[in-house]
């Protein structure tokens, strides 16, 4: 969960008799979009207003967030709207917001600063048993602590193993028991170090995981307790196992690090393929503002959500407001204790801030590539600078559109041009990398692929689980789903948009009437189906039902039905959780394929706003939507949902191969005709590809001409 490759900007740590009575000079908001991130001075400002406000009350604040306010909704779509047209409007109110716990109890405030007053306008204490996410500052301590702990050192001996064995811990969200409030807690995967590496810091520790589990309390930063795991197969059921059938003869050594794997050679045969653009890339970018093709956006960076999109637009008409990753969920289908709590909300609980990685050129992303950096507030209330945290590249994706004229062999071959905006987080054990894609007819598609290490438990020898698969001797791969939801905030072609489904549906072909209009048996309709209010819709593959997105306000010239975006979503499997378990009730949103609710400024979080240790009573997208509200030709948003249950192979193990999903925004009677007709047709003087033939006879071309 640490960040990454990092500079330290603004301020250091301020003791409270330090604190001047005014903040020094600010930037300007006349200087800033409305939109921009959060600039080292204005975190400054925020840092020495709320120390000052608790100067007196016994506690330095522990800052888990400071970011830029968006502007309210209704004031800051004028302000766009103004800015497109060439207008000079005046700036807008900057404001910055936060959230921080007390240190000793991990009561959670929030509060409001107002930039040009230079005061906090307002602040409020959280009511209720919530929790914040957890930090690296905390995470880090806590490892330390825990392979020193006595009741570890005890549970080590109990295994036969010297109280002094090098061990690894991963740090895991404790999730939930019960319905019911409790501590803050924190529980730990215990693992061996690898015994021929055990003092490398890259060595593999997945491969000998340990069959205890220590609970943390996170106040105290105390061991609770340790609980133990069940190792067994489907016939030892709830009886502990261990004590005969954990060993560590029963393991065997994995590394993927090429400089650990004994013996490792590289493939051979493998020729370097490399991505050039010598007159440079197609898109300009001025701050966070990208132009490409017809695009115009900005590019912005939060400490829960990483990377957001805003003010979407396409050959200047707009189509979205505001794109983002919500919140996704990761429960586990082990039921025995303690591991039935493995249910993470990586957005909520972890913050794709905080855990994004570096990304590097040659290596996560390759071409001609831009960099965005984020900036976070630590603990501390220092500045953190990460660099490379969102990488944006041009790439060839193959054949956009294609026609050969049969009578004439002549071929009309367009090639497709996409742009990519790449982040990557890494969750402890888990990768994820998210990416959007750009393309020349105005479609947006996002991606998410699934990559890291499998998170595992100890089993017995010779034994195999109905609730995964052992993956390497002696561990066990555990069954999981991982469900996303992306949070889509449509202003398809202006303001007022509403959302249908359409299912394709056989004709009848039952009686003389029918056959009347349906003669041969080979007709199909397409029916729509209004959400005319707030609420949830599954996917129907076999009705190849399609959600669209439609502004009944402008109307298509050609199709005389309303301009629209349609929405490809993968049919996948939703919460397998039973629907009266609190992991069910933890998760509102992976209830269903599709949400849509009316737009309220900060409803933002698909599983609530607090997921750690949430138990079914923190909200999410079915609460926004619990009032029914009417969802036509209204500001509405829409929530996609779709994951992937992933129940393990052996050739996820060491290291999974990626897994991946998409889910696609497309023009639908948005134009009037095909909008790529302008792209250049594709060409080999352009191009310049190669012939590789081992052939004797020379090959002809068909771009000789």
């Amino acid at each position: 969960m640490a960040p990454t490759a990092v500079d330290v900007a603004g301020v250091s740590a301020i003791s409270a008799a330090s604190i001047p009575s005014k903040a020094t000079k600010q930037a300007s908001g006349a200087e800033l979009h409305p939109l921009d991130d959060i600039t080292p001075a204005e975190n400054k400002l925020a840092v020495e207003l709320l120390r000052d406000l608790h100067r007196n009350d016994g506690f330095e604040p522990w800052f888990k967030m400071i970011q830029r306010q968006e502007p309210r909704k209704a004031v800051l779509l004028p302000w766009l709207d103004a800015f497109h047209a060439g207008q000079n409007p005046a700036p807008l109110p900057r404001k910055l917001e936060s959230i921080y716990i007390e240190p000793k109890t991990a009561k959670i405030h929030e509060a409001i600063i107002d930039v040009a007053t230079q005061k906090v306008e307002s602040h409020s204490v959280v009511p209720g048993n919530h929790r914040t996410n957890l930090d690296i500052t905390q995470l880090e301590a806590f490892e330390m602590a825990i392979v020193k702990d006595p009741l570890v050192k005890q549970a080590l001996e109990q295994l036969g193993l010297d109280a002094d064995t090098p061990i690894a811990s991963d740090p895991w969200i404790y999730g939930a028991d019960s319905f019911e409030d409790q501590p803050f807690l924190m529980q730990f995967l215990m693992y061996l170090k690898p015994p021929r590496n055990a003092h490398d810091g890259d060595a593999f520790h997945y491969s000998w995981p340990l069959p205890f589990v220590p609970v943390v309390d996170v106040n105290s930063g105390k061991i609770t307790h340790v609980d133990w795991c069940y190792t067994g197969d489907s016939a030892d059921g709830m009886v502990h196992t261990w004590k005969q059938g954990w060993a560590k003869s029963n393991m065997e050594e994995r590394e993927y690090m090429p400089r650990l794997q004994k013996d490792f050679q590289p493939r051979a045969g493998l020729k370097p393929l490399i991505v050039q653009q010598p007159e440079g890339p197609s898109f300009t970018v001025s701050g966070k503002s990208v132009e490409w093709q017809g695009w115009k956006f900005r590019v912005a960076w939060t400490a829960r959500e990483g990377l957001t999109l805003h003010d979407l637009r396409f050959k200047e008409r707009s189509v979205f407001h505001r794109l983002s990753m919500s919140e996704m969920t990761v429960p586990y289908g082990d039921p025995r204790p303690p591991l039935h709590r493995k249910q993470a909300f990586d957005v909520g609980d972890a913050s794709c801030g905080f855990t994004a990685n570096s990304l590097s050129l040659g290596c996560d992303c390759l071409g001609a590539i831009h960099y965005f950096d984020g900036h976070l507030a630590l603990p501390s209330g220092e500045l953190l600078q990460q660099q490379n945290v969102v990488c944006m590249h041009e790439v060839d994706d193959g054949l956009g559109m294609k026609h050969t004229n049969y009578r004439t062999n002549n071929a009309y071959v367009v090639r497709r041009r996409t742009l990519v905006l790449q982040t990557i987080i890494t969750v402890a054990n888990y990768e994820y990398v998210f990416m959007w894609h750009f393309d020349q007819t105005g479609a947006i598609s996002f991606e998410t692929r699934a990559t890291g290490v499998l998170s595992v438990s100890p089993i017995d020898a010779g034994k195999t689980s109905p609730y995964g698969n052992v993956v390497s001797r002696g561990v066990l791969g555990t069954n999981h789903q991982h469900i996303f939801c992306v949070r889509v905030d449509p202003r398809i072609d202006g303001d007022g948009n509403t959302v249908h489904y359409e299912d394709s549906v056989t004709m009848p072909f039952s009686t003389e009437e029918d056959k009347l209009l349906n003669p041969y048996g080979t007709g199909y309709t397409v029916q729509k189906t209004v959400l005319e209010h707030e609420g949830g819709a599954n996917l129907d593959p076999m009705k190849n039902r399609t959600f669209k997105i439609t502004n009944p306000n402008k109307i298509n010239a050609i199709s005389q039905k309303p301009v629209g975006y349609k929405m490809h979503l993968p049919a996948t499997q939703l919460l397998l959780a039973h629907p009266d378990s609190v992991a069910y009730a933890r998760a509102e949103f992976a209830r269903h394929h599709v949400w849509v609710t009316k737009y309220r400024d900060d409803e933002l979080w698909a599983g609530g706003k607090w997921t750690n240790q949430s138990n079914g009573k923190q909200g999410g997208v079915a609460t926004y939507g619990k009032n029914k509200e009417s969802t036509v030709n209204e500001d509405i948003v829409l929530w996609a949902v779709f994951g992937l249950t992933h129940n393990p192979r052996v050739e996820d193990f060491p290291v999974m191969p990626i897994e991946s999903l998409m889910m696609s925004l497309k023009p639908n009677d948005f134009w009037e005709t095909c909008p790529i007709l302008d792209i250049a047709t594709s060409t080999q003087a352009v191009n310049h590809s190669t012939l590789v033939s081992h052939r004797e006879a020379k090959a002809s071309s068909c771009c000789k001409k």
